[in-house]
């Protein structure tokens, strides 16, 4: 089983980098929404500044200095000839003595400052022999900014305690393969181990034998030594298949070519009609192509095929049938049936039958010779092929259907 310290370990960096990167991103998504709103405040601000500049800069070319109209009544407006006051507009609460700093190192420039507690905003231009200064309280604006950072603040707190919980849920969610992975593994393993340590035993065993009895001939051991040789046999097959296995959940690459599916399965299925001879079984092919012309990777599919073929043969006795119909109802894809009356597969067990090393009571019960690892092969072929497998059985008639794309676009490569 999944060792729990490391899938810990591992769940808790996950939701510890799915707080961060949320976090990361509600943080930098509040700073440019700060900035936007921040720069459209004062882009709207400091135009009515120069609105009131305008205006003001109109008085000043007709000499009505004295009796200036105020385009926005909020406005401060001071004007300077020299060192002599022309003209202010009076805001009492404000400024102490009437009158703002007047900053003579700040001309022509827009600015903020602070003065009694209050923020400002102040154009500051030289216009002639004039110096004009055009202020206006900021207060109701700053503020506004800052209810929007308090907003910021407690929507990325709230936000966060929501992405917590939901990181514990989708890193649950996301773990589910990596746990079900780990445990198939450990379980493959053991079972790898069981299956092999059956036959080792038995050579084990078969070998002590024979040292008991040093003095017996070859002919004197030949049962021990044919059972022996039978189970390294089924030893070497067994880890020949978990090989195929491997290799076929590793592949990366087909080797994709036009056959013909016809003269192809022709060329699959000939050597097993003389077994069916000798077996006393009946086998036949069946055809019915639209197309007889179609691209996939040869070797992978006459592997697949005579895997289904190879179980037809273990599980038929005489008298059963076998069955090859290869159809299509449509130029894109081939189906492929292997059909056989032999032992049959229970309901119960069909979840199972691509499961590695899974065996039926009724295949055990029989002692019919099997590692369980071949279907789940074919089913990583079929993957890697971009194939469908499926499988039905009723009255002990069990059928295979392969569904293969017949066009290299339709492959998974």
């Amino acid at each position: 089983m999944i060792n729990k310290k490391v899938f810990n370990k591992t769940k808790s960096s996950l939701i510890k980098i799915n707080i961060a990167v949320v976090l990361g991103f509600l943080i930098l998504f509040s700073i440019f929404i700060y900035t936007y709103f921040k720069e459209v405040t004062y882009k709207s601000i400091d135009k009515k500044l120069n609105d009131e500049l305008e205006s003001i800069t109109m008085q000043l070319t007709r000499q009505s200095i004295i009796y200036p109209v105020t385009k926005y009544p909020s406005n401060m407006i001071y004007v300077y000839e020299g060192d002599r006051v022309r003209y202010y507009t009076s805001k009492s609460g404000y400024f102490n003595n009437l009158l703002p700093n007047r900053y003579t190192d700040r001309i022509n420039d827009i600015f903020t400052f602070n003065e009694n507690g209050y923020t400002f905003r102040e154009l500051n231009v030289e216009i002639g022999k004039y110096q004009i200064q055009i202020i206006t309280n900021i207060d109701s604006e700053i503020n506004s900014l800052r209810q929007l950072i308090f907003v910021f603040i407690i929507g990325i707190l709230i936000s966060l305690i929501i992405t917590y919980y939901l990181a514990i849920y989708l890193t649950k969610k996301a773990l589910v393969p990596i746990e079900t992975a780990w445990n198939n593994q450990a379980k493959f393993i053991q079972d790898a181990s069981h299956e092999l340590r059956t036959p080792i035993s038995i050579i084990s065993s078969k070998l002590e034998r024979m040292l008991k009895h040093p003095n017996n001939t070859v002919s004197d051991e030949v049962e021990t030594i044919a059972d022996a040789m039978s189970e390294i046999r089924r030893s070497k097959k067994m880890i020949n298949d978990l090989l195929s296995l491997t290799k076929e959940e590793a592949i990366i690459k087909l080797n994709i070519s036009e056959i013909n599916i016809k003269n192809f399965i022709k060329d699959i299925c000939i050597d097993y009609i003389d077994i069916a001879n000798m077996q006393d079984k009946k086998f036949d092919i069946n055809f019915n192509l639209k197309n007889e012309s179609i691209f996939t990777d040869k070797n992978k599919l006459r592997q697949l095929i005579l895997i289904f073929i190879d179980n037809a043969f273990k599980y038929t006795k005489e008298k059963d049938f076998i069955s090859i119909n290869i159809n299509q109802k449509d130029t894109n894809y081939t189906e492929i049936y292997i059909i056989d009356s032999g032992v049959g597969i229970k309901q119960e067990d069909m979840p199972y039958i691509f499961d590695r090393f899974f065996r039926s009571e009724n295949v055990r019960d029989k002692d019919i010779d099997g590692s369980g690892i071949g279907l789940s092969i074919a089913k990583m072929i079929s993957i890697n092929l971009g194939a469908k497998i499926s499988v039905k059985c009723e009255n002990n008639e069990t059928e295979f259907k392969i569904i293969i794309p017949n066009n290299k676009c339709d492959i998974i490569t």
